[in-house]
Formats: structure tokens, sequence, C-alpha cells
């Protein structure tokens, strides 16, 4: 009898607590990669606002750029929830005879309220 209960099988305490560990240890970092994705998706979609509203009024501004009385400096921002989301600020600039540089800068709000700025430049022949 002492025989067979030697050759059963089963976890000790320590195998079970070693075993809890390292699955505590792995759900941590699942959670934390959670927090971090969810973050860079925030960033992506501000980014993604931003980029579309400076795409959309440069556009805007290559059609202008012939047209003498369009040709001017400006700025506009998006509004978003009663807050602004992003602001373009644009110069046209005459580079030699008929073409016009026109540089656009779209500045808009980041984690913890920081802001970044990027610049957008093209050059239109009339």
């Amino acid at each position: 009898m002492d025989a067979k209960r030697n050759s059963e099988a089963g976890f000790t305490i320590v195998e079970v607590i070693i075993a809890i560990i390292v699955l505590t240890v792995g759900l941590l970092g699942l959670v934390t990669t959670a927090a971090l994705v969810t973050r860079m998706i925030g960033q992506g979609q501000r980014t993604a606002v931003a980029s579309t509203f400076a795409s959309q009024r440069m556009e805007v501004l290559r059609a202008a750029a012939c047209t003498p009385a369009l040709r001017v400096n400006g700025s506009e921002s998006l509004v978003r929830g009663g807050a602004v989301a992003a602001t373009n600020n644009w110069t046209f600039a005459n580079v030699a005879g008929n073409t016009w540089k026109i540089a656009l800068s779209v500045t808009y709000v980041t984690v913890k309220n920081r802001s970044r700025t990027d610049n957008m430049e093209t050059s239109v022949i009339c």
C-alpha cells in the first residue's frame, strides 16, 4: 500500500505558488501593454485628425495659389467638443516668376496637453 501512495502524482504547494506568481507577472505585463496601446491609439487619432485637416486646407490653397485675390496668408482652427483640436497657419511666397511656395503648419494637442507642430510645403506653377 505504501508503494501505491508514493507513486501517486500531484502538485506540491510550492509548485502551485510558483505557477500563480508566473501567471500574475504575465497578466501584469498584459495590462501594462494594453494601457500603452490605448494611449497610442488616442495619439494616432489626434494625429490623423490634424493631418486630414491640414491636407484639406492644402488642397484649397493649391487651387487658390494662381488667383492673386485668394493668395493671402492666414490661419484657421478646428474645434471639436468645444476645444481647439488643431490650428493651421499658412503663408504664400513668390519663389520665381509664376512659381508660388505654400508653407502650411498644423499645431495640435498631444498627450498631457503638450502641442506638436507638423509642416507641409508645396510649390505651384501658375
